[in-house]
């Protein structure tokens, strides 16, 4: 027995010893280790994330689902209270170009972004696949994590910039770089200072990723800036010389570089074809980074270029001939009202049918000798009515009472009519203008649309006429809008925004003999809201909406 057990022991040693020179001991120490750091690395990523970016709606994206991602996703749902997490897949399909899956509009919303594939040097694939899933809410953080060690040598601050910029390309505007390089590192990129900064220790990285574009430190802005050719005078090139275009690069420390239209339009429009005009197309492509010549808010814009909060409001409104002068017969009729005139006749009527009986009652009561027919009496009164001079013989007392009830009556009338010819004669009268849509309707003007408000125009048309008024419809461009003003082609109701047609009518040019040509209709038939346009995705969105709505506390715009 003790034979056996002496020969067991070193077999059994043999088997239970670990040699940690095999190779399965060294893979799976190696498994061990890295999951380790992955699970810590990955624990600090989300308590840094939830400290800096607290109260935020989070969306992790992967390619190939990981144990780094999954530790991410788990330490993300059950930390602090538990917000609400949405996982991409940022992988590229080949049967779709995009993923849209379901989001949950919860506040805002930032984006961790983080894959194995993901670093330094090739961070341009995860990125094109994380656009690709079409769910990037413009201007939201996104922050990529490096899920592998990076080692800080003399090319990293180089690659840094290199992603940075590359994100800038892509209209990702607000972004960090979660690191780890001995312990984990938090990065941000300044693009109008171009330095990289070491926000790892930053309490506030929203705050600091909004406050970025409170100072551009002088980094050009294109500006595009048009000239309405019916509205304004002036010829040659357009600069910044507006006042809000100087308060806005003032407020931002930036400099103005005005671009025209490249297509010669001034604020341009969708057409049904997906192309664009103007302005517009300029925003679109990148051309220009903002316009701050205000335009009218459509839906069609959304996902094409970004516009302001509608601070402003306006409405489209005709433009008509101003009332042509009246005739003084005409005006006279006109300011002697029919209730005036039936008074009078009244008033007439009575007084002499009462001075006729009160003269035969006074013959038969005092035995008067009267030898003046009833109808001589008649045109005696007639004529005290029209302040004749006139014999009154009749004794009567009660007669000659009413008589001189009748004169001073006469006296009051025959003084307003007076008046009232007399300032017929004095002042020069107007036919009334055009106020309503109804009285609009009634004449036979062409109506004339400029051809980027149709759309609206014809939203704004009821089912009542359409017909009628479509075919009465006429597109102008800004040519045929500045030739119908200075020809005074008056057989046109030129549909223009309320501001601008009440400047036309305001100018000295359209007026003759100090009275305006031209009379906006009040009842405007299009009310509108006015916003500024930028790039899609600009990050000067925010903080051009806190300058213009300053603006308007202060009454300036």
């Amino acid at each position: 027995m003790l034979l056996a057990s002496l020969l067991l022991i070193p077999i059994i040693h043999q088997t239970t010893s670990i040699n940690s020179d095999s190779v399965l001991y060294k893979e799976i120490a190696a498994y061990h280790n890295e999951t380790s750091f992955k699970a810590r690395y990955a624990y600090e990523v989300v308590e840094k994330i939830f400290n800096a970016f607290k109260q935020w709606f989070y969306t992790i994206t992967f390619c190939d689902f990981t144990y780094f991602e999954n530790r991410i996703l788990k330490y993300t749902e059950n930390s602090g209270d538990g917000y609400p997490v949405m996982l991409l897949n940022g992988c590229p399909d080949a049967n779709r170009t995009k993923v849209r899956p379901k989001i949950n509009r919860h506040g805002k919303t930032v984006y961790v972004v983080t894959s194995d594939e993901l670093s330094l040097e090739g961070s341009e694939f995860v990125m094109e696949a994380f656009i690709r899933t079409g769910v990037f809410k413009p201007r939201s953080a996104v922050i990529f994590v490096i899920s592998n060690p990076v080692e800080m040598d003399s090319y990293f601050f180089y690659n840094m910039k290199l992603h940075f910029r590359l994100l800038l390309s892509r209209s990702i505007t607000n972004s960090v770089m979660v690191l780890h390089s001995g312990r984990l590192r938090v990065y941000t990129y300044n693009p109008f200072r171009n330095e990289i900064l070491d926000i790892t220790d930053v309490a506030d990285v929203g705050r600091l990723l909004a406050g970025q574009y409170n100072n551009l430190f002088g980094h050009e802005l294109r500006l595009s800036v048009f000239r309405k050719i019916y509205v304004s005078d002036d010829v040659g090139p357009v600069y910044c010389e507006s006042r809000l275009a100087k308060t806005v690069m003032k407020i931002l420390n930036a400099t103005c570089i005005p671009l025209p239209t490249r297509d010669g339009n001034t604020v341009g429009d969708l057409l049904p074809n997906g192309t664009a005009t103007g302005v517009t197309a300029d925003l679109i492509d990148g051309y220009a980074d903002l316009e701050l010549s205000s335009r009218i808010l459509k839906n069609s814009y959304y996902g094409y270029i970004d516009t302001t909060y509608p601070l402003m409001q306006d409405e489209l409104c005709f433009l008509v001939k101003k009332s042509s002068k009246q005739s003084t017969f005409a005006t006279t009729l006109n300011l002697i009202s029919v209730d005036i005139l039936l008074l009078c006749i009244f008033n007439l009527f009575f007084f002499v049918t009462l001075a006729f009986f009160v003269r035969v009652a006074e013959i038969r009561l005092w035995k008067l000798n009267d030898r003046r027919t009833a109808s001589s009496t008649i045109v005696d009164l007639l004529k005290c009515f029209i302040r004749q001079t006139v014999d009154i013989k009749f004794t009567g007392p009660i007669f000659r009472c009413v008589v001189l009830l009748v004169m001073i009556y006469s006296l009051v009338v025959d003084c307003a009519i007076d008046g009232i010819i007399t300032s017929a004669i004095a002042y020069p009268r107007y036919k009334p203008d055009i106020n309503t849509l109804a009285d609009l309707l009634e004449t036979n003007l062409t109506f004339a649309v400029h051809n980027r408000h149709m759309r609206i125009y014809n939203r704004s048309l009821g089912p009542d006429g359409y017909k009628a008024i479509s075919e009465r419809t006429e597109v102008f461009n800004d040519m045929r809008i500045k030739q119908a003003i200075e020809q005074r082609q008056f057989q046109y109701a030129v549909l223009l925004r309320k501001s601008d047609a009440q400047f036309i009518s305001g100018k000295p040019a359209n007026m003759e003999e100090g009275r305006p040509l031209f009379h906006t209709v009040e009842e405007c038939p299009v009310p509108c809201s006015i916003v500024y346009g930028l790039k899609y995705g600009s990050p000067l969105l925010p903080k051009l909406n806190k300058i213009l709505h300053h603006l308007n506390q202060a009454g300036v715009l």
